[in-house]
């Protein structure tokens, strides 16, 4: 406590340089610790409110390809029954549902779950109750019960405590409320923020029939299970494949050759990890140079200090102190600086907290992306915070603690002048700055680059002038296929009508968003697959007029028109790739192939131009295109697609005024651009170039101020030599450029040094960021240039004050 009175005092008699220091410091750690708690929300702590964690794992059917793919609700009955290692298995569904009636039904989001699907996350109500036996909620049977989430209690009901057994409508069926789930609980998807939980049986109330349910054959569900008490992954892993290899023998047709495997919830193909994981990772190594970088600062700083203050801690040394209580003094001084600026820089994190929101692309579903300041993210403050004590006092505590405290006694100093030693520690100070810095920057040109590139990519259709808007059938009551089918040809008649619209059409899926949509395995005729060869094919239902809206150009064959309809062959447009793959070659109109677990023959009517379907970086796949008409079901999503001459957005209003007049039961959930739509694609470059643009221009700024701060003490130190140079007849550009020497040789030493390093670094990142490759001589190369203006701004003002020492005034004084 003596020490840390004594370090307050003497900081408190250098506040310039104390608020220095804390800003300096409160930079790094506010930085860093925002990012990882981005990281610990993101990666480490996916499923926020569930009970242990650590103990919940995502169980993904392998496909005999290697491809991971959702499960069918028998294969999970059958896991639930047989695995010992999963103390309990639950499976969930996301949909998109309807509460309320008419042009005033909400759009939620929700979760159809199996009944043990609280018990197994260990989450408790705040109001109610959660799925019981008595529901039935795994049978046939189970009664219309929902369970809502704390958010849309609050804002929906008013966080009214009776609306526990109130009967709502639900996709226009009436449903009980029975229990509120808490605020701090989400949902099982990282990321996203559901506002309903159902039981899975009740999906054909809700949704309409469908086969999943039964068919083995028909995966459509997300599965999580919970470690037994003892067990690890591998003995899950294990025994997870003695029953597939058993269920493979008992259902050839739909089993062979597929697994269940379990993984760690931040490795599951599904949630906000999948894209934001490696940019949260990049974005973490660069907060740490950057916090290396302030160390490297900050120890500079120290060591001029300590530097000015050998006289009186010589003094002591000579009076009795001993190296360890001179050591300990002076690591009272770091560690107030360092929790100074912990301090500040916890206040930056909780301010810039939700800054990661910010950056997610526009999008129907509500996310969850909240990083609050836990206990685990200021435990990682606080040991940054002694982390960088130490190591932004290890220069000066070499310093100040040299045995050589009767020279300076005798030498009289009256300023304290580095000697070459410690000299040569500051000039490997600057040297490490300048080496992080250039990898700063060199991970900020890289992901820029990426971020142009994917804006400037050729998705295969113009996403320009393009208004999307989703409608759910089913739950505005269109439960038959009949009855849908008639409003969606009511609706497209009269589409094209609209003011300022150039072309309109209908679809299920919409390129480039967060899912890839739905896939059906394809066996084209004549082809015989590989061994394990995956023929699993995603496709999309279109109307009419769809490759005219989307200007997706067709390579061979018509587009579909009015005869593609229920009762004739059913038709089908296949992309450039299907065709080449599977029949050799693009002239493929005529050729057939199966789908829909082999009960459907489709003949090939036209070959459309390969698109983007997911990433911008995938590799060209098999796709291809089905009527609308032919295979609508109740529960397609349906999203309009109007091309306009103008503002998409524009058109919206009159778009909402037509679907009154069709059907006042049937609201938008979502509209927005397409533009807006497929921004998702470049969601993981955008959100790193624009953070890494800042961290790089605050290592910009640190690099300029350690370089000046190294030139501008050897010219205080050196003013004397200076003015006996002077004296001797050199000239003032002479004294100049012994200053500029010296930056010059400390930022190639750094440029050097960080050269090598971003070479290895763009190896790294050209894996995984699209558009970079494995060498990027010409962009690093690039990154040079700020760096060399920033030393020529530093070593500025130390030359120019070099150049004009009176050389008799400095004789003076020396």
């Amino acid at each position: 406590m003596n020490d840390l009175r004594l370090a307050l005092r003497s900081l408190a008699r250098t506040p310039g340089f104390t608020a220095v220091v804390a800003l300096t410091l409160a930079l790094g750690i506010g930085a860093s610790t925002t990012v990882f708690g981005w990281v610990e929300r993101v990666l480490l702590h996916p499923l926020p409110g569930v009970s242990d964690p650590s103990r919940v794992v995502a169980l993904e059917t392998r496909a005999p390809s290697g491809n991971l793919i959702d499960t069918s609700y028998p294969d999970y009955l059958d896991y639930r029954a047989a695995t010992k290692s999963l103390s309990d298995i639950a499976v969930f569904k996301e949909r998109m549902l309807a509460l309320g009636e008419g042009q005033n039904a909400q759009q939620v989001f929700g979760e159809l779950v199996s009944a043990n699907f609280f018990d197994l996350l260990g989450v408790r109500p705040v109001a109610g109750r959660f799925f019981n036996a008595a529901d039935r909620a795994d049978t046939p049977a189970s009664a219309p019960v929902l369970v809502i989430g704390e958010s849309l209690w609050r804002m929906h009901f008013n966080a009214d405590p009776t609306v526990v057994g109130r009967t709502v409508k639900l996709n226009r069926q009436p449903f009980t409320v029975i229990g509120v789930a808490p605020a701090s609980f989400f949902g099982s998807l990282n990321g996203v923020a559901f506002d309903v939980w159902v039981p899975v049986m009740l999906h054909p109330r809700l949704l309409g029939p469908s086969p999943w349910l039964e068919q083995r054959g028909w995966r459509a569900l997300h599965t999580l299970g919970r470690l037994a008490p003892g067990a690890t992954l591998a003995d899950v892993r294990a025994e997870l494949s003695a029953h597939a290899a058993q269920l493979a023998l008992a259902h050839p047709n739909d089993n062979r050759n597929v697994a269940l495997v379990a993984l760690p919830i931040a490795r599951s193909p599904h949630g906000i990890h999948a894209l934001l994981g490696r940019p949260l990772l990049l974005l973490f190594g660069v907060c740490l140079l950057l916090l290396l970088m302030v160390c490297a600062n900050v120890s500079n700083l120290l060591l001029v200090r300590a530097t000015a203050r050998q006289r009186e801690l010589s003094i002591r040394q000579a009076l009795g102190a001993t190296r360890g209580q001179l050591v300990r003094q002076l690591l009272s001084e770091s560690l107030l600086l360092a929790f100074a600026g912990a301090a500040l820089g916890l206040v930056m994190t909780a301010w810039l907290a939700d800054l990661l929101r910010q950056f997610v692309p526009v999008a129907d579903i509500r996310l969850a992306l909240d990083a609050p300041l836990d206990p685990v993210v200021i435990a990682v403050a606080l040991a940054l915070t002694i982390g960088t004590a130490v190591l932004s006092g290890l220069a000066s505590l070499w310093w100040a603690t040299r045995p050589d405290a009767m020279i300076v006694l005798r030498a009289g100093s009256r300023s304290g002048s580095l000697t070459p030693r410690a000299e040569f520690a500051r000039s490997v100070l600057v040297v490490t700055q300048v080496t992080l810095a250039f990898l700063t920057l060199a991970c900020t040109a890289l992901a820029i680059k990426s971020f142009r590139a994917a804006r400037q990519a050729d998705p295969g259709f113009d996403a320009t002038h393009v208004l999307l808007a989703g409608l759910k059938l089913d739950a505005s009551g269109y439960t038959r296929r009949e009855e849908g089918l008639v409003f969606l040809d009511r609706l497209q008649q009269r589409l094209g009508s609209l003011p300022g619209v150039e072309s309109a059409a209908l679809a299920e899926d919409v390129p480039l968003g967060l899912s890839r949509g739905s896939w059906e395995i394809v066996d084209p005729a004549g082809y015989v697959p590989k061994p394990n060869e995956d023929m699993r094919v995603y496709r999309n239902r279109v109307s009419p007029g769809y490759f005219n809206v989307m200007r997706i150009p067709l390579l061979a064959g018509r587009e579909f028109n009015a005869d593609d309809r229920r009762g004739r062959p059913v038709a089908a447009i296949v992309n450039e790739t299907f065709a080449r793959r599977y029949f050799g070659t693009t002239e493929a109109i005529g050729r057939t192939f199966t789908a829909w677990g082999g009960d459907l023959k489709l003949t090939v009517v036209g070959v459309a131009r390969d698109i983007k379907i997911a990433q911008l970086g995938e590799s060209a796949a098999p796709y291809y295109y089905v009527p609308l008409a032919q295979l609508f079901t109740p529960d397609t999503g349906i999203t309009i697609q109007l091309r306009t001459r103008g503002d998409p957005i524009g058109a919206l209003p009159s778009l909402r005024a037509l679907l009154r007049e069709v059907d006042p039961n049937v609201p938008i959930f979502a509209a927005l651009s397409l533009e807006d739509y497929v921004s998702v694609a470049r969601f993981a470059q955008r959100t790193a170039a624009s953070l890494l643009g800042v961290l790089a221009a605050m290592s910009l700024v640190l690099t300029g101020l350690g370089l000046y701060g190294v030139l501008a003490f050897s010219v205080a130190q050196r003013t004397p030599e200076i003015g006996v140079r002077l004296a001797l007849g050199a000239q003032p550009g002479d004294i100049a450029a012994l200053v500029v020497r010296r930056a010059v040789g400390l930022m190639a030493l750094g440029l050097g040094i960080g050269l090598a390093a971003a070479l290895a670094v763009s190896r790294l990142l050209a894996t995984a960021f699209y558009g970079l490759s494995h060498y990027e001589p010409a962009l690093l190369a690039l990154v040079v240039l700020p760096l060399v203006l920033t030393g020529m701004m530093a070593c500025l003002l130390p030359a120019r004050r070099a150049a004009r020492v009176d050389p008799v005034v400095a004789l003076r004084a020396e």
